[in-house]
C-alpha cells in the first residue's frame, strides 16, 4: 500500500510540474564560424531564430520623475514610493536579431515590437555572450537593469538551421617544387 501511494504522489508531482530547461539535443551553440557559414550562403541574421540557453532576468529600480517633490523645508519627498521592474525570459525563449555588426549581435527577445535595440550579445572566443558591464548591468530600452540572473548566457540556433547551410571544407596538404608531393 505504501509503495502504491508513493507511485501516486510521485506521479502527481512530477506530472504538475513543468520543465525550466529545453534539451540541448535540439540546438547548437551559435559560433562564429557558423555566422560567417550564414553570411557566405546568404543568410541575413534577421532570418535565424535565435535562443537563449540560461534564464534572464533584469531589474530595474526607480522613481518616476512626477512623483518626486520638494517641501518648503527642501527636503524631498516621493509620493507613491519606488518602482521595481523586472524583466525575465526564460531558457530557450525564441528571439530575433535587430542588428549585428563585426563580434555583436543585438537581440530581441520582446514580443510586444517595443524593443528597437536589443540585448547586446558580443563574440568571446567563438561564441556569443550576454554582454554586460563590469558590474553585472546592461542598458535596455534605453534604461540600466541589474543582471539578476544569466550572466554568461549565449545565443543558441536550432539544429535545423544547420540543413539550411551548405558548408564545404577541405584541408590542402602541401604542393612540392617541381609537380611533386
Amino acid at each position: 500500500m505504501r509503495k502504491l501511494l508513493l507511485a501516486v504522489i510521485t506521479g502527481l508531482v512530477l506530472g504538475c510540474s513543468t520543465p525550466n530547461k529545453v534539451p540541448f539535443t535540439n540546438y547548437t551553440v551559435f559560433t562564429e564560424e557558423l555566422r560567417k557559414d550564414l553570411e557566405s550562403a546568404g543568410i541575413p541574421l534577421e532570418k535565424v531564430q535565435f535562443y537563449n540557453d540560461k534564464m534572464l532576468v533584469i531589474k530595474r529600480e526607480g522613481v518616476n520623475p512626477n512623483d518626486i517633490g520638494v517641501t518648503s523645508e527642501g527636503k524631498i519627498s516621493i509620493q507613491n514610493g519606488k518602482s521595481v521592474h523586472t524583466i525575465t525570459i526564460r531558457p530557450f525563449t525564441p528571439g530575433v536579431s535587430l542588428s549585428a555588426e563585426a563580434g555583436k549581435i543585438n537581440a530581441s527577445w520582446d514580443d510586444s515590437q517595443q524593443d528597437k535595440d536589443g540585448i547586446p550579445f558580443v563574440i568571446t572566443g567563438n561564441q556569443y555572450y550576454l554582454s554586460t558591464t563590469e558590474d553585472s548591468k546592461i542598458n535596455y530600452k534605453d534604461n540600466l537593469y541589474d543582471v539578476q540572473s544569466g550572466v554568461g548566457a549565449r545565443l543558441f540556433v536550432s539544429k535545423d538551421l544547420l540543413k539550411q547551410v551548405n558548408s564545404q571544407r577541405e584541408t590542402l596538404k602541401g604542393r612540392r617544387v617541381g609537380g611533386e608531393n
